[in-house]
C-alpha cells in the first residue's frame, strides 16, 4: 500500500469524498475548497503553481487516509488564516468552530521564529504536540501538510531543502511511526534520505529496479505454492510483496555492513487473511514449507505496539535457499499498520464503518485508542524542559525500539530500548517512581540504573520515606519519566523558594549585607581559583541567583550537603557544609545567609580514598565498579601500604551527594575492600572573614 504522489484534481476530490462520505459532506468540502481558491488567489507556490495546489493536495492526502470531511475542509482551509485576511472569526461564521479550531492547531505550529534552527524546531513540535493534546486530528493534517510539502521540496533551495529534510527524517517522520502511520512515515523518509544523500538513493533505488522481473517472477511461484497449501486447510488469503522502502534499505546496509543483495527487505512478502486465527494458520504452512530462523519470530498480535501495530514477522529461508522476511496480518490490522492513528477515524456514525481491528467506539463515548494516543502525546510535551532537553528527550521516544518486559503478575509492560529500571517504576505508576528505593530484575537485586532487556520480570521495591535524587534525571530515559521528576523538582523548589525569600529571612541586618554583596562584587570575577571550583555549582543566595559564591575548599560541599553561606571580605559568600569543623569555630565571628542548591549542576571535582587488602585485581576492581555508576575518573593512583594494605585515590566527577553515596555504598560491597571516604581537605588560611 503507500500514498498515491500524482498531484490531485479538485473534481477528483470531490468525486472521492461523495462516493465515500456522500453529498452532504462534499457540498461542505466544495464550500471550503472555494474559500481557500478565493483568498490565496495570486500567491504562487516556489515552483510556479498557484498555491491552492498547496491545500489541495493536502485534503487529497487526508481522503486518502479516510478521515471526514471536516478534516478534510481544515487541509483545504489550513493556509488562509496565516497567509491571508480571512480571520477566524471569518471561519467559525462560515464553517464552525471545530474546524476553525482544527485550522487554528494548525495555523499556531509554524508561528515561531527563533534565531537557532534547533530551537525553533523544537519548539514547533512542542506547539503542535500541545495543539494535538487538545485535538488528535491537529496532527493528521500538519503530517499531510508536510508530505506535500515535501514532495516538493526541490524547489528549495539547496541548504534549506536539506535542513528542512534533516528536520523531517529526524522528528516529523518517526512521529508519524510512533502514531502508527507507516504510509506517511516510509514516505517522508524516503523523500528526505532523497534529499540529503542523493547518490546512494540512487544507486538504492536502480539495484530495486533491475530485479525487480526477478522478484516479480519470484513472488508468483510463492503465491501458487502458498494459496495450494492454505486452500487445503480452507484458509483464504492474499499474497503480496512488500512495498521497497529505500530509507530502511540503506540503514540495513549501514548498520548490518551489509550488500543490498544481502538484505531481507528486497526478498519479503506480505500474507493478509481475513481472520486473527487464520494468521497463525498461515504461520503453521509457513513454517512447514521452509526452515524458520531462529531469533527471528515476532508475536505483535499477542503482544501489540504501543501505536496498535499487530502482524506475526517471521524469516525463513526460502525456496531457492535464502532469507525470506514473512508478515501476517488480517484487513483491519494492515489498514492499522498502514495508517495508524488515522485508521480510527475511518469510523462515522451513519456513513461508514469502523476498520479497525479492535471493537467500534459506542456513539457518544471517547474513543479509548484516541486516549491511549492522548497519552503517548502528553508524554513527550513537557513545558518545564529547555528546547534542548526537549529535543533530546523526544528524539529517544521517537527513535526507540521496543522492549517487552513482565510485571511480578505476568502483565506485559512495553518500554523503550535504553531504559533503565527506574522508567518501568514510573511507568507503572507516578507515585511507585517517586518512591522506588530498589528493585529486583528476575529475581536478582540490581540499582534503579539497570537497562532493561526484553523478557525481564521486574519487581520495584518502594518506600514512602524515599525521595527521588537529581541524578535520577540522568539515570531515566523515557521523555514521561523525565518529565514526572521535572515537575517533582520545580515543586520541591517554588516550595524552598518561598522559604528563602529576602522578605522573610529573620535577621533584618541580612538585607543590608545582601544588599552590600549586591552592590560591590555580583559576579565579579575571581582571578585565581582552586581547581575543585573550576566546576561552577549553582547556588541561591537569600533567594537570588546571580550572586557572587564560592565553594569553601575545607570541606568542598556538592549539591546534596547542608550547606551555609558565610559573607567574606571582597570575595562575595563562601558556602560552607553545615558540619564543616572550620565552619562552626567560625559560626561567632562570621555574618551569615540561607543558601541553597539551585537544581543539578555540572559534575563537581571530589576526590575519594578507599583502603583495601592488596590482593590482585582489587584496583581494577575499583575501577570497574565507579564507572558502572556512569562516572567520569579525572585522576586515580594507588599504593601499596605496610601489612598488605592498598591505598587508592580518585578524582572523581560527581553531580550529587547522592551519586558519591552510591559509589562509595558499592565500593564497601566489593570483597577485600575495607574503607571507602570522601577525602576532606585543608582550609585556606588566607581567606577573611567580616565580622559581626
Amino acid at each position: 500500500m503507500g500514498l498515491r504522489q500524482k498531484t490531485i484534481e479538485k473534481e477528483d476530490l470531490f468525486a472521492s469524498v461523495e462516493k465515500r462520505l456522500g453529498e452532504e459532506a462534499c457540498a461542505l468540502i466544495r464550500r471550503a475548497y472555494d474559500v481557500s481558491d478565493k483568498m490565496h488567489t495570486g500567491q504562487k507556490r516556489l515552483s510556479g503553481e498557484p498555491y491552492i495546489i498547496h491545500p489541495l493536495n493536502v485534503a487529497g492526502i487526508l481522503d486518502e487516509l479516510g478521515l471526514d470531511e471536516r478534516v478534510i475542509s481544515a487541509g483545504l482551509l489550513h493556509d488562509v488564516v496565516e497567509d491571508t485576511a480571512y480571520t477566524k472569526a471569518d471561519m467559525i461564521r462560515d464553517f464552525g468552530e471545530e474546524i476553525a479550531n482544527l485550522v487554528e492547531g494548525v495555523t499556531k505550529i509554524s508561528e515561531i521564529k527563533s534565531q537557532s534552527k534547533e530551537t525553533e524546531a523544537a519548539e514547533n513540535i512542542r506547539k503542535m504536540l500541545v495543539a494535538t493534546i487538545q485535538d488528535a486530528r491537529v496532527i493528521l493534517i500538519k503530517l499531510a501538510d508536510k508530505t506535500h510539502n515535501m514532495r516538493t521540496l526541490r524547489f528549495q533551495p539547496s541548504d534549506k531543502g536539506k535542513r528542512i529534510a534533516l528536520e523531517t527524517l529526524s522528528l516529523y517522520a518517526p512521529i508519524a511511526g510512533r502514531l502508527g502511520m507507516y504510509s506517511i512515515k516510509v514516505e517522508l523518509e524516503d523523500l528526505s534520505f532523497q534529499i540529503i544523500q542523493p547518490k546512494e538513493f540512487q544507486e538504492i533505488k536502480s539495484s530495486v529496479a533491475l530485479k525487480k522481473s526477478e522478484r516479480e517472477e519470484y513472488l508468483e511461484k510463492l503465491k501458487i505454492i502458498l494459496k495450494q497449501r492454505l486452500a487445503e486447510i480452507h484458509i483464504d488469503a492474499k499474497v503480496e510483496g512488500r512495498a521497497k522502502h529505500f530509507y530502511s534499505i540503506y540503514r540495513k546496509m549501514i548498520t548490518k555492513d551489509k550488500s543490498i543483495s544481502e538484505i531481507f527487505d528486497l526478498r519479503a512478502i506480505r500474507i493478509i487473511t481475513n481472520e486473527i486465527k487464520d494468521c497463525y494458520g498461515v504461520l503453521g504452512i509457513v513454517h512447514t514449507l521452509w526452515t524458520p530462523i531462529p531469533g527471528r519470530f515476532k508475536d505483535y498480535i499477542a503482544t501489540p505496539k504501543t501505536n496498535f501495530y499487530q502482524s506475526l514477522h517471521t524469516t525463513v529461508i526460502g525456496p531457492d535457499g535464502k532469507p525470506m522476511e514473512v508478515q501476517i496480518r488480517t484487513k483491519d490490522m494492515n489498514r492499522i499498520a498502514e495508517d495508524g492513528v488515522a485508521a480510527h477515524w475511518a469510523y462515522k456514525e451513519g456513513v461508514g464503518k469502523w476498520t479497525g481491528s479492535h471493537q467500534a467506539p459506542t456513539p457518544g463515548k471517547e474513543n479509548p485508542f484516541r486516549l491511549k494516543w492522548l497519552e503517548i502525546l502528553n508524554s513527550w510535551q513537557d513545558a518545564s524542559s529547555s528546547s534542548k532537553e526537549f529535543l533530546e528527550d523526544l528524539k529517544f521516544d521517537l527513535h526507540e525500539d521496543e522492549v517487552f518486559v513482565f510485571t511480578p503478575k505476568g502483565e506485559i509492560i512495553e518500554i523503550g530500548k535504553g531504559a533503565t529500571v527506574l522508567d518501568f517504576a514510573f511507568r507503572i505508576h507516578t507515585d511507585v517512581g517517586l518512591h522506588a528505593r530498589g528493585a529486583k530484575v528476575n529475581g536478582k537485586m540490581v540499582p534503579l540504573r539497570t537497562e532493561l532487556k526484553s523478557g525481564d520480570q521486574v519487581e520495584i521495591q518502594t518506600e514512602k520515606k524515599s525521595k527521588p535524587s537529581p541524578i535520577w534525571l540522568r539515570i531515566v530515559k523515557t521523555a514521561s519519566a523525565k518529565q514526572k521528576l521535572r515537575q517533582y523538582f520545580n515543586k520541591l523548589q517554588e516550595e524552598s523558594d518561598s522559604k528563602f525569600h529576602p522578605e522573610v529571612v529573620d535577621n533584618s541586618n541580612q538585607n543590608n549585607v545582601l544588599q552590600d554583596i549586591q552592590k560591590n562584587i555580583r559576579k565579579r570575577p575571581i582571578k585565581k581559583q582552586l581547581r575543585l571550583d573550576q566546576k561552577e555549582a549553582s547556588i541561591v543566595v537569600a533567594g537570588i541567583k546571580d550572586i557572587l559564591v564560592r565553594r569553601a575548599s575545607c570541606c568542598a560541599p556538592i549539591p546534596g550537603d547542608e550547606i551555609i553561606g558565610f559573607v567574606t571580605r571582597g570575595r562575595g559568600v563562601s558556602v560552607h557544609k553545615k558540619s564543616c569543623e572550620t565552619a562552626l569555630s567560625q559560626m561567632d565571628k562570621m555574618k551569615t545567609l540561607p543558601v541553597r542548591w539551585d537544581g543539578m549542576s555540572e559534575p563537581i571535582p571530589v576526590q575519594i580514598e578507599v583502603k583495601a587488602k592488596d590482593v590482585q585485581g582489587i584496583y581494577l576492581s575499583m575501577v570497574e565498579t565507579i564507572s558502572g555508576t556512569q562516572t567520569n575518573i579525572i585522576e586515580a593512583g594507588a599504593s601499596s601500604m605496610s601489612k598488605g594494605q592498598l591505598v587508592a585515590k580518585f578524582m572523581l566527577e560527581v553531580e550529587h551527594l547522592d551519586q558519591l553515596k552510591e559509589i562509595l555504598e558499592n565500593l564497601k560491597l566489593l570483597p577485600n575492600v575495607i574503607s571507602a571516604d570522601r577525602m576532606k581537605f585543608v582550609p585556606k588560611s588566607e581567606e577573611k572573614v567580616v565580622k559581626k
